[in-house]
């Protein structure tokens, strides 16, 4: 169970424990007060021994309320569905952007396999999910990469909702274009069926009202991503492997460089194949650059360039260094 849904669970044992211990009694002998005191000091010990620990596992609670819930025992199916795969879609996109800076438009992710996380246990007293990963048998000192992407994206769509536009604006900058629409779609989902929701991890905690839930999708829906690739022609001054990192001059002005991330499947040759890369380091290339960029209501928040392909420039067509 995510470590602060257990302490929610046992403040609200401790605040029934206290209303007890508050209630006028004619137990002459104290056996009652006795006791209640004595749960009391268990489940303060219990609080206290819960927040010093933390699994090094993802673990996070999705607790839904609205039009989609009865009650606390019945929830629609194509809701959840929709919620729950569209949650694991932000997972994954956000463990991805911490693999490479230029994810593809589409298609697979790097890490999909272990961004994967599974229906442990329902939560009690209210309609909700505790999502977990599968821990491997061998223990980890060190928080996994999923735990750290699970408590990123708490903390991201917190931001995304909060009511400062200059906020919402700073995050989209440093958003990967595919997750801003793995959010937009989680949005529309809760928005469209108005349902509230709560996202309680381990370390970040996000409550979401229907207002909340509205004024996200809006916020969301003002944005539009858009890619195109065009050939480039310049100078490759280097492409550095471990950061996906590029660095192409243009022909003319001297100071004009064009920087940006590099595929991974692109990467990945420029380091295996050495004919490959000596042939282009410091050489007349053409290359293939794709460029994303996120526009807000007609405002550009954010401009991404991702080199993903290649090749000797052609005869005859030298570029001046």
């Amino acid at each position: 169970m995510p470590t602060l849904l257990a302490i929610e669970a046992l403040e609200q044992d401790r605040i029934f424990v206290k209303q007890q211990l508050a209630k006028p009694s004619d137990d002459t002998w104290g056996t009652a007060k006795l006791m209640w005191q004595s749960r009391l000091t268990d489940i303060e010990a219990q609080i206290n021994a819960t927040a010093s620990t933390r699994s090094n596992f993802a673990s996070v609670a999705l607790i839904f309320d609205g039009n989609p819930v009865i009650g606390t025992s019945d929830i629609r199916l194509d809701f959840t569905t929709d919620a729950l795969d569209n949650y694991q879609k932000i997972i994954a996109i956000a463990l991805a952007s911490k693999m490479s800076e230029a994810l593809p438009e589409r298609g697979p992710l790097p890490g999909a396999v272990q961004s994967r996380l599974y229906i442990r246990d329902l939560v009690r007293g209210s309609m909700g999910f505790i999502l977990e990963e599968i821990a491997p048998e061998q223990s980890s000192l060190l928080p996994s990469a999923l735990k750290v992407a699970v408590e990123d994206a708490t903390q991201l769509i917190t931001t995304l909702s909060a009511s400062s536009d200059p906020d919402f604006e700073t995050a989209l900058e440093a958003m990967q274009p595919r997750l801003v629409g793995a959010v937009q779609r989680f949005a529309k989902v809760l928005y469209e069926a108005g349902a509230s929701a709560k996202i309680v991890g381990d370390e970040h905690r996000l409550a979401l009202t229907i207002d909340q839930v509205g004024q996200l999708s809006r916020r969301l829906n003002e944005i539009e991503v858009t890619e195109e690739t065009e050939s480039v022609d310049g100078v490759l001054l280097g492409v550095l492997p471990e950061s996906h990192r590029f660095e192409l001059k243009l022909p003319g002005d001297e100071s004009i460089t064009l920087r940006g991330a590099v595929s991974e499947d692109l990467a990945m040759k420029y380091t295996l194949d050495t004919a490959f890369k000596d042939q282009l380091l410091l050489q007349p290339v053409r290359a293939q650059v794709r460029t994303v960029r996120t526009v807000r209501s007609g405002k550009l928040v954010n401009e991404k360039k991702i080199l993903e392909a290649l090749e000797p420039a052609p005869a005859g067509g030298e570029i001046s260094s």
